[in-house]
This record gives C-alpha cells, sequence and structure tokens, in this order.
C-alpha cells in the first residue's frame, strides 16, 4: 500500500460516497481505479479485436466488462 497526499474535490468525492455508499475515502479512490484499470484493459483488447487480431465475441466483450 502506499500513503499519499491528493487534493480531491469534495463535492466530487462525496458523490462517489452516496453512489457507491462506501464511507472510507481510499475504498472510493481504489474502487476508481479498478475501474479506470478495466476500462483501460477493455479498450485495448476492443482495439486489437477490431484489427483481427483476436477474435471476441460480444458476448465475450461484455463478460470482460464485468467487475
Amino acid at each position: 500500500m502506499t500513503r499519499t497526499t491528493v487534493i480531491l474535490d469534495d463535492e466530487l468525492l462525496g458523490a462517489a460516497k452516496r453512489i457507491t455508499g462506501e464511507k472510507k475515502t481510499s475504498r472510493v479512490l481504489n474502487r476508481a481505479l479498478e475501474d479506470m484499470v478495466r476500462r483501460a484493459k477493455i479498450k485495448k483488447l476492443l482495439a486489437l479485436k477490431d484489427s483481427d487480431l483476436i477474435e471476441l465475441s460480444n458476448e465475450e466483450i461484455e463478460e470482460l466488462d464485468q467487475p
């Protein structure tokens, strides 16, 4: 684990806590980072699919989008 100091938008953080039901800021940030990484991986896979270097069905792509 890394300890760091960040400046956050209080309203955005509050909205994220309300939406996710999380109470701890660190958990909200970790969930956001996990989602960012997952989305980036999916984007790369979709680019590969479009290049015909990999074959994925729509169902397989949807499965990748599950947490």
